[in-house]
């Protein structure tokens, strides 16, 4: 073998090394900046005040657990943390169930002034929450909601629909017509079609949009600051803001309830990683 096909090959494999070490390094650093806030927010979960602001970044000389059980009375989080459960699942839920038959509907060609809807639907995630607050407090106290859990989980139906209708409206059109004539040949009804066809088939786009929704749903504040003055129905991103005063804030607390709130975020998303990317994929090749 001749020297200049020997140099070729060293220069090849120095060059896929190279690409290598750079998307591993990359990745290394995309990670760090990730799990580093998160491990920080663990490891001060477990610190006292003055520890907290001695030794920001160490370990604690003493791990406090307690903190833990004094977020859960202090912080009220057994009453916030069921609120936040209900809220969330039962918003969640109505608001994918109505995107979906949304999205199905426009998805239909057939259907005129679609697109002027698809438009009008899609426009509500440039309405930002404090536009809305105003005239949201006066509706719902006129109907008797205020300071009720429906207070907030009306609205967040609401403003889940337009990321539904956005996500799910291409993978809705997407769907084989053939596969939905077929059903009516066979005597299903639009409802059994809806249910036992189309639901099944968007099931990724449905998780993508469950999940999306469900994470900001969990984590707004504004809405809940708001019109859940009562403390009874209070969710958790307000109730750790008990911990925040205007002299002294007990940070370990502090970060002890976000540890709690954070995780059956986290959990869910473990769980459902596989259906959020394919569902994202399909979004994003059929739309």
């Amino acid at each position: 073998m001749t020297p200049q096909p020997q140099l070729r090959r060293s220069q090849s494999n120095l060059g896929l090394f190279m690409g290598k070490s750079a998307r591993t390094a990359v990745l290394v650093i995309a990670s760090i900046w990730v799990l580093g806030p998160i491990l920080f927010m663990v490891i001060a979960s477990f610190k006292s005040v003055p520890e907290f602001f001695v030794n920001p970044f160490g370990l604690p000389a003493q791990w406090r657990v307690e903190n833990y059980s004094r977020a859960w009375t202090d912080a009220q989080l057994s009453l916030t943390l069921p609120n936040t459960i209900i809220v969330t699942t039962i918003a969640v839920l109505v608001s994918t169930v109505l995107a979906t038959m949304i999205a199905y509907g426009l998805s239909r060609k057939s259907k005129k002034f679609a697109m002027g809807l698809y438009t009008l639907f899609v426009a509500g995630l440039l309405v930002p929450v404090h536009a809305i607050i105003l005239p949201l407090f006066i509706v719902l106290k006129t109907v008797g909601l205020f300071g009720t859990l429906l207070a907030l989980i009306v609205p967040y139906i609401a403003m889940g629909l337009p990321l539904g209708v956005l996500v799910l409206t291409p993978i809705a059109a997407a769907l084989p017509r053939d596969l939905i004539h077929a059903a009516r040949m066979d005597g299903a009804t639009e409802w059994q079609i809806f249910w036992r066809i189309v639901v099944p088939l968007m099931k990724p786009g449905l998780i993508s949009v469950a999940i999306l929704n469900g994470v900001w749903m969990w984590n707004e504040f504004f809405i809940p600051l708001i019109l859940a003055f009562k403390p009874e129905v209070q969710t958790m991103p307000v109730g750790i803001v008990s911990f925040i005063g205007a002299y002294s804030t007990e940070w370990g607390l502090v970060f002890s309830s976000v540890v709690v709130s954070t995780l059956p975020v986290v959990i869910a998303y473990l769980l459902m990683t596989r259906q959020f990317q394919s569902g994202l994929t399909a979004g994003a090749v059929k739309g």
